[in-house]
């Protein structure tokens, strides 16, 4: 017995050396693969004997903006993965959710700083290497337009450029943007999970919730005839199904009406018990879809300041023109959430929850 313990003794010792070895050939080099990763930076400049140091950062800046776009892609599957399930009873996943949420919103912040590094650079830097960049261009991201599509921006909603979003790419990377725009959406999981909202089952709390509203526009004080009519034909568009499925089809709202209810619930009764963390959520979704739109805006800046308006873009696009064009609603994926505060009651018309209809 002894001896095979001694022989358990010799084992566990070589294992341990084994596996100082392996840490000492997987250090913090080898495990980060810093080699690889550093000897990524190949200036084309060089290549005509007159070295644009500036091409260097901007080598650097583009590839730091692709690997903060695959955590992004990261945490968007686990939280479309969350989403999935049934999340009203899981507090523990709404959190998780909210943690994921609010890291990609603290990722994007990150991106928007980046601009300042790169405005370091003058437009005279600039049109140092330009020239070497073609056809290369932002405009080629495989993983951005993976997020937008992760996000639920359809094809259909996408400007029309000169170039397609999808003759970019290789046959392989084309298949994989397909396949991503063929997965449930984060947009389409939302709906869904506020579809679901335990409130909504039996009609109880809507219906007060639109009786507490017929109230508060009864007893508007509104010396602005119009601005009265203009506010109940607001309010009529959410109680009346026919008038937002119309707005809808005209492009002027996203969410189906069941999800709608769910939001603006979720939103009203925010300091109940099971609704606070929903509607965090929610206000989450907000940030990413407005710090997108921040950074849009801050691209199309950058690049107006670096080539003026009449230049096309390296990829072939029309530049700076393209970029604003896609400063409009139909990129903001979660454009009934943002407009949500006007659909809103005043507080102090909002029904209190009979406590058994409150869980």
């Amino acid at each position: 017995m002894s001896c095979i313990n001694g022989k358990d003794r010799v084992n566990d010792q070589q294992n341990k050396r084994c596996k100082q070895n392996v840490i000492a050939a997987n250090g913090y080099a080898d495990y980060l693969q810093l080699d690889k990763l550093l000897d990524s930076q190949t200036m084309l400049s060089k290549q005509n004997g007159r070295v644009s140091y500036d091409e260097h950062l901007f080598i650097v800046t583009h590839q730091a903006y692709e690997l903060w776009f695959k955590q992004i892609l990261f945490e968007m599957d686990i939280v479309c993965k969350l989403l999935s399930a049934n999340l009203w009873n899981n507090e523990h996943e709404m959190f998780n959710i909210l943690k994921r949420l609010g890291r990609i919103s603290s990722i994007i912040k990150l991106l928007l700083e980046h601009f300042g590094v790169l405005e370091t650079m003058t437009p005279y830097d600039f049109a140092e290497f330009r020239d070497y960049l073609k056809p290369a261009s932002g405009f080629q991201s495989l993983q951005f337009r993976m997020i937008e599509s992760k996000l639920g921006l359809k094809k259909e909603n996408r400007v029309s450029c000169c170039k397609s979003y999808t003759d970019c790419f290789s046959a392989k990377k084309y298949d994989e943007l397909e396949r991503t725009s063929a997965e449930p959406s984060l947009f389409t999981l939302v709906c869904h999970w506020l579809e679901s909202t335990p409130m909504l089952k039996d009609n109880i709390v809507w219906d007060q919730y639109r009786r507490a509203a017929d109230h508060w526009l009864e007893g508007s004080i509104e010396s602005d005839i119009s601005c009265l009519e203009k506010r109940r034909k607001l309010m009529d568009s959410v109680f009346k199904c026919d008038q937002h499925k119309r707005l809808v089809e005209q492009g002027n709202r996203t969410f189906s009406h069941m999800a709608l209810k769910g939001a603006i619930i979720v939103y009203a009764y925010r300091h109940e018990k099971g609704y606070a963390l929903a509607n965090r959520i929610l206000e989450s979704l907000v940030d990413i879809d407005t710090l997108l739109s921040k950074w849009r805006y801050s691209h199309f800046v950058m690049v107006h300041k670096m080539i003026g308006s009449y230049s096309s873009g390296t990829g072939g696009t029309s530049g700076s023109e393209y970029l604003r064009s896609t400063l409009c609603d139909s990129y903001r994926i979660f454009i009934d959430l943002i407009n949500l505060p006007a659909l809103i009651i005043p507080a102090i018309y909002i029904p209190p929850l009979i406590k058994s209809q409150g869980k």
